[in-house]
């Protein structure tokens, strides 16, 4: 109809036809996804689907769309989920500030490529907590805190499947500082839309720049850096973290965290 047409007209979609570029070259498939987001008119991701085509024993997925109360997925592994919270991390070398915030909330550390492929395993923890009869602090959900860059096409989807389980992916710098949820921008731009000067490190992953300042300079005007970089970090959790409670309890470690390590945002 026409006005089907219209409202769809007004989506920007991000897609990542393979999130996990490095463990897909590298052996890894199982930790690689396919992620396709939908955002609204003002840039709020609304809807999205992540798929892992190489999960074993089959395919996994996950879709969500808050604002029609749709939130399905399929976890062929249905095994027991640890009955311990961890950080969800890069299978690479991690940056001083999730060092120290790993410790500061005495959790282990899970290596796991993809973002997609970490909101997934965030959400199939946090569905575990949330079927349990008593959660306690022994009991917590998985968390998925950067402060290194991903691009908007790697988190629009994961937003917005989180979004209609009940959790959230914000910026870190808005959680840090602000105590509100600050949200990514996901419409289709020449300029980065969620830049702040003198905030970002340039890197070779976040600059439009040909040679990179050295030493590493912080980003001071919009032209410098990619339209599509996160810079602002991200704090991602589930369902059982998000009351008051619980983000106050995520609030004071992350702060904690980044007076002993600023985080890098890079």
């Amino acid at each position: 109809s026409n006005s089907n047409e219209s409202y769809c007209s007004k989506l920007t979609v991000f897609i990542d036809p393979i999130d996990g570029t490095r463990e897909f070259s590298n052996g890894k498939g199982e930790q690689c996804s396919i992620c396709i987001g939908f955002a609204d008119e003002h840039g709020k991701a609304i809807a999205g689907v992540v798929y892992r085509p190489l999960s074993k024993p089959s395919p996994t997925w996950v879709a969500g769309a808050k604002s029609e109360g749709y939130a399905s997925h399929n976890f062929e592994e249905e095994e027991e989920q640890s009955t311990t919270g961890a950080v969800l991390s890069t299978n690479g070398s991690i940056s001083a500030f999730v060092e120290s915030l790993t410790a500061e909330l005495d959790v282990p550390r899970i290596k796991a490529g993809g973002a997609g492929n970490k909101m997934m395993l965030l959400l199939q923890q946090s569905i575990s907590v949330a079927n349990k009869e008593e959660v306690s602090k022994t009991h917590r959900g998985h968390l998925y805190i950067q402060d290194r860059g991903v691009s908007r096409w790697d988190t629009c989807a994961a937003e917005a499947c989180l979004n209609a389980f009940g959790g959230q992916l914000l910026k870190l710098t808005d959680f840090l500082e602000d105590e509100k949820d600050g949200y990514y921008t996901y419409l289709a731009s020449q300029t980065n839309l969620d830049f702040i000067p003198n905030t970002a490190n340039l890197t070779k992953y976040n600059s439009n720049l040909q040679d990179l300042p050295s030493p590493a300079q912080k980003a001071q005007d919009v032209c410098q850096v990619k339209a599509y970089s996160n810079l602002c970090g991200l704090v991602c959790f589930g369902k059982e973290f998000n009351t008051q409670e619980g983000r106050k309890y995520l609030r004071d470690a992350i702060r904690k965290a980044a007076a002993i390590n600023a985080p890098s945002l890079d």
